[in-house]
């Protein structure tokens, strides 16, 4: 009896361990965000690319005293994550490097290697602010500066700034680390696709040679202008756009408290009132056990829009 009892303890024990194991290998543990950067060309992108180069060298990390891959601070819980730092699983200079290839290529210009030799123009930048803090709201703050320089001469075509802020309430269920890397990279698309909508303008406008077309430079909202090859008369005085008044969303679910994504951002349980800048948003309910639902609205300027989404199980 008491062979046997040495013999079975070993057994009992091998397989506590390798269901502790196969448990382990279906949660994933850690604060590591991986933001995806698809491949493909965003919808509206231009298909046909201009005959123009450029070569995007390595961002540059200027925020002080933080690890190279730290984007933020978790002072509430979040399923899937755990501890106090918020890390990404790359250094944050590589993702915004990758985001703003993405934009300008989705803009039409062709983007070369950052070694290329026959780049007729390079963009190069510094991270100033970049944080996703998940506390009572979720806060993000992005600030970064770009300068596209021609390569032949060095001269520089365009500098500025662009800063995103904002911020939301999770619900009640609070966020999953999926929507907390969603947040992220929204706010990241939406700084390089202004940052490259203000440089390809000045570009066009100072090279129209290269487009084929005589184009004058576009305010962009958001930009902050630093320098551009184009004498300072022949800016526009909007260079530095006043803001544009938001219109607010009223959605509505039956039934309610299903998580509401506009643009693929979570914004929380409905029912929900959403503060948005004008235009046209895709927005997409999910509540478990029913099937997901997806539609678009429009938000205009200093109006109210109510949007009510009906679940099928």
């Amino acid at each position: 009896m008491q062979l046997f009892r040495f013999v079975l303890a070993p057994l009992v024990l091998i397989g506590t361990l390798a269901g502790c194991a196969g448990i382990g290998a279906s949660f994933e543990p850690g604060n590591e965000l991986h933001v995806n950067v698809p491949d493909k060309p965003s919808p509206g992108a231009r298909e046909e690319k201009y005959p123009v180069t450029v070569r995007i060298a390595p961002y540059t990390d200027s925020r002080s005293g933080i690890d190279s891959r730290q984007v933020g601070i978790l002072a509430t819980r979040v399923m899937g994550m755990s501890g106090k730092q918020i890390m990404l699983d790359r250094e944050v200079a590589k993702l915004v490097g990758e985001i703003m290839q993405k934009q300008l290529g989705d803009t039409g210009l062709q983007v070369l290697a950052p070694d290329a030799k026959n780049a007729q123009f390079q963009l190069t930048g510094s991270i100033k602010t970049l944080s996703v803090d998940i506390r009572e709201r979720d806060y993000l703050n992005i600030v970064i500066e770009s300068t596209l320089t021609e390569v032949a001469s060095g001269k520089v075509i365009w500098s500025g700034m662009v800063a995103e802020k904002k911020d939301r309430y999770a619900g009640t269920s609070g966020n999953n680390k999926q929507d907390v890397a969603d947040f992220l990279r929204h706010g990241l698309q939406v700084v390089s696709a202004k940052t490259g909508e203000s440089l390809l303008s000045v570009l066009m406008a100072t090279r129209p040679d290269l487009f084929g077309l005589n184009a004058a430079v576009k305010p962009v909202q958001g930009v902050t202008i630093h320098s551009t090859a184009m004498p300072a008369a022949s800016l526009p005085p909007a260079t530095v756009p006043a803001a544009v008044a938001k219109g607010t969303l009223l959605l509505n679910s039956i039934p309610n408290r299903a998580k509401a994504y506009v643009d693929e951002v979570y914004y929380g349980l409905t029912p929900l009132r959403i503060d948005l800048a004008p235009g046209i948003y895709p927005v997409r309910l999910e509540l478990e056990g029913y099937q997901p639902i997806a539609e678009k609205v429009s938000v205009r300027s200093e109006d109210r829009t109510e949007l009510e989404m009906k679940l099928r199980k």
